[in-house]
């Protein structure tokens, strides 16, 4: 009994060590307050020359809604670029976003 207790323990302090490792430093919210569901949420490394992949893919973010962006294979890099489109078309861009310590990115 005292041997399984002292593995338990042992494993559960690893994953408890271990977590911070699995969850991107550039973790980030998209919180929609537009009166249009918002289609588009593309994120870029500021040093890239292009927008990359769709980070919403085929869900869309309805008005008063927020999504949590899960940023990987960045290590620690914080500054992204964000684009955001709703479904009318408008769109904000926002260049040079510390993702390292902001936690929130509102839209419009």
């Amino acid at each position: 009994m005292y041997r399984r207790l002292c593995a338990g323990m042992a494993v559960a302090a690893f994953v408890l060590f271990m977590a911070p490792a699995f969850a991107g430093v550039q973790d980030f919210y998209v919180r929609n307050y537009g009166k249009f569901a918002v289609f588009y949420i593309f994120v870029s490394p500021d040093y890239s020359d292009d927008w990359e992949e769709d980070v919403l893919g085929s869900e869309v973010l309805m008005p008063g809604e927020e999504l949590e962006i899960t940023m990987h294979g960045y290590g620690n890099h914080c500054f992204f670029d964000i684009y955001v489109e709703d479904e009318r078309g408008n769109y904000r861009e926002y260049w040079g976003v510390d993702l390292c310590s902001v936690l929130y990115v509102d839209f419009p």
